[in-house]
């Protein structure tokens, strides 16, 4: 999660009608290490080239229903950010390499419970301070 004078950033995926909102990030390749991961993603989502990779903060696990055709699970470990130029950021529609983010936007406190968001932690997001521990949220499936 990156922070910005009480703003988090949050970026807009899913199909027509459907949005999807989420912290910035992505999958691991092989041989990544998750903070390594995380910096490709947030280079590729955002054109962030410099970022350091704090403590991490939340995990959260999507294990798809039985019945759910993806028979998917994700585990979802949310780390904090700090990105030096955080105003360089570009919001709006990106300019990045991934086809799959369709807006990028700086969101207040308030605004985070608004949003579609995915995982659902919004509450937990609202109310996060650097400093405030380690967050397990077990499982929350959000199709």
């Amino acid at each position: 999660m990156i922070w910005h004078e009480q703003r988090l950033l949050l970026v807009r995926q899913g199909r027509p009608g459907h949005p999807r909102w989420m912290l910035p990030g992505g999958g691991v390749d092989p041989g990544e290490s998750l903070t390594v991961a995380l910096a490709r993603e947030l280079n590729e989502e955002l054109g962030c080239r410099q970022v350091a990779v704090a403590e991490p903060c939340a995990l959260v696990e999507s294990i798809a229903p039985e019945h759910h055709s993806s028979g998917r699970h994700l585990i979802h470990v949310v780390f904090r950010v700090d990105v030096p130029d955080a105003t360089a950021i570009q919001v709006g529609s990106p300019d990045g390499n991934d086809a799959a983010i369709q807006e990028v936007r700086w969101v207040d406190r308030d605004g985070i419970l608004r949003l579609p968001l995915h995982p659902p932690i919004g509450a937990y997001l609202r109310g996060y301070e650097p400093g405030s521990g380690f967050q397990y949220f077990g499982e929350l499936w959000a199709p």
